[in-house]
This record gives structure tokens, sequence and C-alpha cells, in this order.
């Protein structure tokens, strides 16, 4: 689940939102893009550096939390639920310090009847901006053993539309959300209650083309499956 591929056009996301969110901060962009949507593949995130300046730059899909980092069968987790952010004290810290947002085109989800994949659909926002997905990031092993920057989307109880397809869905951010999101001074009450599902009215549903040739479809996996 969550966008095949990257806006490809990194710099829309400082366009659409400058006056909203950027406040007149500079937003560094990096030239690296990777438009893959595989987990171990980078993508382009949104997220405040130690200095405080906001950055767009890539981090790899696919987080180890450090409190994780000593057990054997650990695996990178590609999305983290809201509860479990509310409950744990461990992933409330890292919200407090490590907030970023994934902008996307579109996500993808399966639909399954008695466990077997039917048909896979395509999400959208229907006034055409880009999707800005919740995530939160810290530094993890790299398949080499080196310590890189990696991101687990956030998600929460799917709406009315995406539970006719999957109990579960990404955390979109509006406008106001996203500067909430990205404020270094937000209160831990005011993060928890950005967590919530989308309207289905602002988000459109279309079946994914079957007759398309496989090859031409990139790979994409369901989300959830490892999420924490």
């Amino acid at each position: 689940m969550f966008g095949k591929r990257e806006i490809n056009d990194p710099a829309k996301v400082l366009r659409l939102h400058a006056q909203e969110w950027s406040r007149n901060e500079a937003l560094r962009i990096s030239p690296r893009r990777r438009w893959d949507g595989d987990p171990t593949a980078k993508r382009m995130v949104v997220h405040r550096r130690d200095v405080g300046e906001l950055a767009l730059t890539p981090m790899r899909w696919g987080l180890v939390p450090e409190w994780r980092r000593s057990d054997p069968e650990r695996q990178p987790l590609i999305s983290v639920r809201s509860e479990a952010i509310v409950e744990t004290v461990d992933w409330r810290r890292l919200l407090n310090t490590h907030r970023c947002i994934v902008p996307s085109d579109q996500f993808y989800e399966w639909k399954r009847v008695a466990g077997v994949k039917t048909r896979e659909y395509t999400f959208r926002l229907r006034n055409g901006r880009p999707l800005m997905i919740a995530a939160l990031w810290g530094r993890s092993p790299s398949p080499t053993g080196r310590l890189s920057e990696s991101f687990a989307y956030v998600t929460c109880e799917a709406n009315r539309m995406i539970s006719l397809i999957h109990d579960r869905m990404p955390v979109i951010l509006d406008d106001a959300g996203i500067a909430a999101w990205l404020n270094p001074n937000a209160s831990l009450e005011s993060l928890i209650a950005l967590m919530h599902p989308l309207a289905s009215m602002e988000l459109e549903m279309r079946p994914v083309n079957a007759t398309a040739p496989a090859a031409a479809r990139p790979y994409q996996p369901s989300l959830f499956p490892r999420a924490a």
C-alpha cells in the first residue's frame, strides 16, 4: 500500500504549501530522487533537521526503532498504528521529536475475499493535490549495517470508503495538520488529535486496470502485515 510512485516534482510540495505551513522558512531540496514504492527504497520526506530547518530529503522506507535493534528477529516496520503510538512510551517519545511527512500521488490496496486478493484499488485526493502522509523517522541499520535515516507511515482506522477494502488507512494531513505535525513545539495532545481518518468525501477510489501488463505495474506490497 501507499503511493507506487513519488511526485515527479518535489518542489511542487513547497509551491502548494508555502503559505500554509512553511512560514517563509527555507525548504532544502535534495536532487536525489527514486520513484520506487518497494520497502527499503528511498522516498522523499519532509522533516526538520537537528538545526530546526525544514528539509525535503530521501529516507529509506522501513524503520527499526532503537529499542528493537537488539532483537535478532527484527523486521523494518513500514507502518506503525496510531494506537501503538498513544499506548507506548517509546513511540510517544519518537512522536515528540521525529515526525515527518511523505508526499505521495496515491496509495493502493487489495480487496480480499476469504484471504484471497480479488481486486486492487487506488485512492487519491479529489482536489488533485498530493497526499501528505504522516510518518515517524529515525536512524535504522541499513542492509550494509550502517545507520541511515528511515521512516514508517502512521496508520489509523479506515474511513467508511476504505473500510470496504481494508480496516486501516494512512493518516493524511490537511494544511492545518501539516503545520501542526511539523511544529517542533506542538503538544502531545495536539499531535494525537491529528491521527484520525480523513473523511471519505475527500478521497476518490478507483479500481486498478486488471488487464494492464504485470511488467507495467510496479511492485506494491501491502503496508499492514508488519505494522507495529
